[in-house]
């Protein structure tokens, strides 16, 4: 909006101390911080924990080095605890409430809350839109006073996981994060204790930093929200500041599901959805001033490739989809919102007419890439995805990953195979799509914790469009059918790859690279977190449910007849072994030669 963005009234100063029950079931399992320790600048991994990992692997006709190490997971495990932890402790506050929530709702809020706060901190102090000339050309490098706190970090953690999304934001709105490029992981990591995964205590020139620079935000994050405490928000139609709480016991609060408001200077109502439709012609509006620089969302990368297009291309597309012609003459965003519509059916509607080229036809399908378009103004502020639902989510993996034990830091003083596992499992996993390119593949989890990690750092992640000739999107919003039928053809594919290994006697000379132990099972589930949850399933979900609990009830009945007239191979008896309660993984041992 031209307006500036909104910012708190009041909020608390400083997080009240942990008081949840531990996840693991101890009394010491998440102790309080040990204030005799100084924190350390970057994280420091367990000594020898890269040893392991083999110089070389290939992917497709060539032999690359290691595009993420298992140092890089640890220092990500460190995080990873670190926001579990921080969700816990907001959804069992004990404090006072003026207004009681749930503790998944008081989550929620906090969520919302903690979106703001990143937006806040991306765009005044590392640098948003119209502020690429002030920042300069280069790299940029996180100052110890720029480091943001916990919850900023998370919501940035769970934006970078959409590497297209923030790829292209950056580009269009976010220059500061552009420079920064990668996730500083040993930086973020060290900012966290590892044994309690509590923050270190900030410095008073950090503390001072991050208020300033956002516009007296606290630097510490609001465990608990009041009915008091307000946002400014701006009407799109009139673009005047209404004060509006994060909360009422109507439930119409802005961090609430509800939201709604009517202006106190021209009576418009609105919502999140007619917030959203506001940023789209703002972005119409900036297009038709300026249409070399200015574009809409979704409009900049290749949507196959993920890597920039042609700026015609963009320019192209965006005039299409705006109907404009070289007549249209500029006009403010509330104006083409009082001519088009405020509301996103009649943003689609006039979209269409443009995309398709005549009148709008409702029996003719969407055009996908306009869905895609779309879909960045379904929601206030610069991102074009909803942040606080991503970092939900997101949550659900990060689970898994406290449950399997890997957010324990002293593991990794012993364990030095797992994570070496992980991040070879991953390269073939990149193999696999290296030759099966066009095909929606699924990871496990333990392929999809490398995934992740390597997703963060970016300024690789982005070369891989060299080595398997697509720069791979991460999407997280699969329905939960889609994603088990193509989590089955991604084990069938993993399986083909590693056929040769497989026809081999039951050797395991690299234990750390293929684990018969019985606890590496839980590892190798599918990475389910992406999946939507659907509540009260239609017919046709429920019949696709049945069906598949019939096709791997029918695969482990095979195998284990196989088993039983001693006709299949080891590697067979070991599937078996562990297909009880499990659904069927990529176990197979996968190659790790060196060139």
């Amino acid at each position: 909006m031209a307006a500036p963005p909104p910012s708190y009234s009041s909020a608390p100063t400083e997080a009240p101390p942990y008081a949840a029950p531990p996840a693991g079931g101890g009394p010491n399992a998440l102790p309080e911080y040990d204030h005799s320790s100084a924190p350390p600048s970057i994280f420091v991994p367990s000594q020898g924990i890269d040893d392991k990992l083999p110089d070389h692997f290939k992917i497709k006709d060539q032999y690359v080095k290691a595009q993420v190490t298992p140092s890089d997971l640890q220092a990500h495990l460190v995080l990873l605890g670190a926001f579990y932890r921080l969700r816990e402790e907001v959804r069992t506050f004990k404090g006072k409430a003026d207004i009681p929530m749930e503790p998944d709702e008081r989550w929620a809020v906090f969520l919302q809350r903690a979106v703001h706060r990143f937006e806040r901190w991306a765009v005044r102090m590392i640098g948003g839109e119209g502020q690429e000339e002030a920042l300069g050309e280069g790299p940029k490098v996180l100052t110890p006073n720029e480091v943001p706190p916990l919850d900023v970090v998370m919501v940035w953690h769970t934006y970078m996981l959409n590497p297209r999304n923030y790829y292209e934001d950056c580009l269009r709105k976010l220059p500061g994060l552009l420079r920064v490029g990668s996730f500083p992981l040993m930086q973020l990591a060290g900012s966290i204790e590892p044994k309690t995964l509590l923050p270190h205590p900030p410095s008073a020139g950090r503390v001072a930093a991050f208020t300033a620079f956002t516009s007296q935000l606290p630097f510490g994050y609001p465990l608990n929200t009041t009915s008091e405490e307000t946002i400014p928000v701006y009407c799109p139609s009139c673009s005047q500041p209404n004060t509006v709480p994060w909360i009422t016991y109507k439930g119409d609060g802005f961090a609430q599901r509800g939201f709604g408001c009517s202006c106190n200077n021209c009576r418009f109502t609105f919502n999140r959805e007619t917030l959203g439709v506001r940023k789209f012609y703002e972005d119409m509006e900036k297009y038709i001033a300026n249409p070399d620089r200015c574009f809409l969302a979704n409009t900049i990368l290749d949507y196959h490739a993920g890597v920039p297009a042609e700026t015609q291309w963009s320019q192209i597309l965006t005039a299409t989809i705006l109907s404009l012609r070289e007549t249209t003459v500029p006009a403010p965003a509330e104006i083409l919102g009082n001519q088009i519509g405020w509301s996103m059916k009649a943003v689609k509607d006039y979209t269409r007419i443009g995309m398709l080229g005549q009148k709008n036809q409702r029996w003719v399908t969407t055009p996908r890439p306009l869905n895609v378009i779309l879909s960045a103004y379904r929601q206030p502020g610069p991102f074009s995805l909803d942040l606080a639902s991503a970092v939900l989510r997101q949550m659900n993996f990060i689970e898994k990953m406290v449950n399997l034990g890997f957010t324990e830091q002293a593991r990794w003083e012993e364990d030095r195979d797992t994570l070496t596992r992980c991040v070879v499992r991953y390269h073939h996993f990149l193999d696999l799509m290296a030759s099966t390119p066009g095909n929606f593949v699924v990871p496990t989890l333990d392929i999809d914790l490398a995934w992740h990690t390597h997703q963060l750092l970016c300024d690789s992640y982005r070369k891989l469009k060299d080595v398997i000739g697509i720069v791979p999107d991460h999407d997280d919003k699969v329905g939960q059918g889609p994603l088990s039928d193509a989590y089955d053809k991604t084990a069938e594919a993993w399986k083909g790859k590693s056929k040769s290994t497989l026809e081999k006697p039951m050797e395991n000379p690299r234990p750390d690279l293929l684990s018969l132990l019985e606890e590496a099972a839980e590892q190798t589930h599918p990475s389910d977190h992406d999946a939507v949850a659907i509540i009260n399933p239609g017919q046709p979900n429920a019949a696709q449910a049945q069906l598949r609990r019939r096709e791997l009830a029918k695969r482990g009945k095979e195998l284990g007849k196989s088993v039983e007239k001693g006709k299949a191979d080891q590697w067979g008896e070991m599937m078996q072994k562990r297909g009880v309660d499990h659904t069927p993984s990529f176990l197979c041992p996968v190659q790790y030669g060196v060139q």
